[in-house]
């Protein structure tokens, strides 16, 4: 068979990257339902004590940080985003089975920051993927992206169910399965492959994206919106059993919460992709106002699921204005560099300290902590009042 044959027959075999990246959406998320709300739990029948499990979570979110501007700094061009994604994906699994063997000392540790490094950047990573098809093949970000919403519902309830019929061994196992997964689908064969334009220079580095106009006030902004959901992650489940609530009513708000993100993504070419990124952001800034706002004034079952469905906007709205400012309103060069801003950055340090300063408020606020991450939004609406890149001057 001539080259030419070969290539036609790799294409014939080839997903969409519709897809293809809805697989592979739908598998990391899988696994991130997995480990973000049940690893401390799989620490903790692992016999790690409370206090070393927040040591570890705290030094493994500065590893995230660092891991996610080195990885995508590395990434200067479309053609190295599939590979990086195998190569991540096989570190994370290799990295994952290594903890059969784990103990509560240094080889925990180490295994903790290694993986931390290198699992998390696969956010940032899928999300540059995702940016590049937008423009190459007019992808539907919102469809491919809403598998993961939805593998992240099915994973939580799933693993919750198993690992309280079956032990938290199966956090575990659960776990190593969805990263499997994932790096056979990063092997899958994508037609066409992510491609720079003929005349795209290579991807600017991070110092570059930072300073290009716009920039630090679209990491400020979305830093903000992002950072502000720190104390419903970390708290809001503590809060609503201290409250009087069940577990599993408190499973259900918070899988409310992720089914009203699934309607916007679904929704999200057909309703909203007039929409500019200022715009959306603005609506994802109202939205996280309100939503705080009335999770620090009453904890009524209503209001709590009034709430929940706030999170379409709070959440889903603030990321979709961050992947079309960067999709649309960005050279593709750059797309890379403003990923790896906007996950180390707004959904990476932004979040950790904001829940260090949580854990710290929360025995004497308690529910009012909201009224802080309410707080926060305000900025955003001052500093969106102008848009965010200036127009270009012709004089």
């Amino acid at each position: 068979m001539n080259m030419r044959s070969r290539s036609r027959a790799w294409a014939l075999n080839a997903c969409s990257p519709a897809t293809w990246l809805a697989g592979v959406f739908g598998l990391f998320y899988f696994s991130y339902g997995i480990y973000l709300p049940y690893w401390s739990l799989w620490l903790d029948g692992a016999g790690v004590s409370a206090h070393h499990i927040g040591l570890l979570l705290g030094a493994s979110m500065l590893a995230r940080t660092v891991g996610n501007l080195w990885v995508m700094s590395q990434v200067r061009s479309a053609l190295h985003l599939q590979p990086a994604l195998r190569i991540l994906a096989c570190i994370s699994l290799f990295s994952g089975l290594a903890f059969y063997w784990a103990d509560s000392g240094l080889y925990l540790w180490l295994l903790m920051l290694l993986l931390n490094f290198f699992y998390p950047a696969l956010i940032p990573l899928n999300d540059t993927l995702a940016s590049r098809y937008i423009v190459q093949v007019r992808l539907d970000y919102g469809r491919a992206r809403l598998w993961g919403s939805l593998a992240f519902i099915v994973a939580n309830i799933l693993v919750g169910q198993v690992s309280a019929h079956y032990g938290v061994d199966w956090i575990l196992h659960l776990w190593l399965l969805g990263l499997l997964g994932l790096s056979l689908m990063s092997l899958v064969p994508v037609s066409p492959k992510p491609m720079s334009g003929a005349d795209e220079p290579k991807g600017e580095g991070l110092s570059t994206v930072w300073r290009r106009a716009g920039m630090p006030s679209f990491l400020l902004i979305v830093a903000l919106l992002q950072g502000s959901h720190a104390f419903y992650y970390g708290f809001s489940a503590l809060y609503w059993q201290q409250q009087g609530y069940a577990t599993s009513t408190v499973g259900y708000l918070w899988g409310l919460g992720v089914l009203a993100e699934i309607l916007v993504l679904a929704c999200n070419k057909r309703w909203f992709s007039h929409l500019s990124a200022r715009y959306l952001l603005l609506l994802g800034a109202g939205c996280a106002l309100v939503r705080w706002g009335i999770l620090g004034t009453t904890t009524e079952l209503g209001w709590l699921i009034a709430a929940q469905l706030l999170h379409a906007g709070s959440f889903c709205f603030s990321h979709l204005g961050a992947i079309r400012y960067i999709s649309r309103d960005l050279a593709p060069h750059a797309a890379a560099g403003a990923q790896a801003l906007y996950a180390a950055l707004a959904m990476g340090l932004m979040v950790a300290l904001l829940l260090a300063l949580s854990g710290y408020l929360y025995p004497v606020w308690a529910g009012r902590v909201f009224w802080l991450m309410a707080a926060l939004v305000l900025p955003v609406f001052w500093v969106l009042r102008k848009p965010l890149t200036p127009a270009p001057s012709f004089t």
